[in-house]
């Protein structure tokens, strides 16, 4: 009898065993996908760490590159602000020395002048300086006709300052030398030439005297 139970048993045994088997199969393909999935989610994350961390360290090249590119161009600009300011106080220093220079000239200038006019105040009025422009006028006067000669006389005999009378002399002295050569060229045409030159000479010296009247 328990032979025969055992009989109608294994049927359903083997089929319970099957089954364990199938259910093991089940569970060891879930257990695969698992591990699959587990591989290839591990490897996602591994390659996408792998991109962040190239990333990163791509970022971080140009962000240094960046850096030194702006360290670089800092220094360039900082060398050239130095550059143009030490050129700046080098135009500042010359035009510094130019203008203490014309300063100590026009300086120098007034002293000699100074110093000139102190000079000249010190003299006494009859022998203070003439000016260039009051010798001009003064020639210009004594060039007249006749009036010249009248002025020229009065300054030479009564002015009262030395340089007024002595530059006065001296014009008198071209009108007396002047006078002289006249005296001289009237004598010798009015008594040692013939009588035919002196006439052609007077009548030259009047046509002279005709055109620039006249003509």
């Amino acid at each position: 009898m328990a032979d025969d139970l055992d009989k109608k048993m294994e049927p359903e045994i083997s089929d319970v065993a099957e089954k364990a088997a199938e259910a093991v199969k089940e569970e060891a393909a879930v257990v695969e996908a698992a591990e699959e999935k587990a591989a290839e989610t591990v490897a996602a994350t591994a390659a996408a760490v792998t991109a962040s961390a190239a990333a990163e360290k791509a970022a971080a090249k140009e962000a240094e590159a960046a850096a030194k590119a702006a360290k670089k161009a800092e220094e360039q600009a900082a060398k050239e602000a130095a550059k143009k300011q030490a050129a700046a106080e080098k135009e500042a220093e010359k035009a510094k020395i130019a203008k203490e220079k014309a300063e100590a000239k026009l300086e120098k200038k007034r002293q000699k002048k100074a110093a000139q006019q102190a000079l000249i105040d010190a003299c006494p009025p009859q022998y203070r300086p003439v000016s260039t422009s009051k010798y001009f006028w003064l020639a210009f006067l004594s060039a007249l006709p006749v009036l010249g000669f009248i002025i020229t006389l009065i300054l030479a005999i009564i002015g009262r300052n030395r340089n007024i009378k002595n530059f006065e002399k001296a014009i008198l002295a071209y009108y007396i030398i002047a006078l002289i050569l006249c005296l001289i060229a009237v004598i010798i045409v009015g008594i040692v030439l013939p009588h035919e030159i002196r006439s052609n000479i007077l009548l030259a010296l009047e046509q002279i005297i005709g055109s620039v009247k006249f003509g």
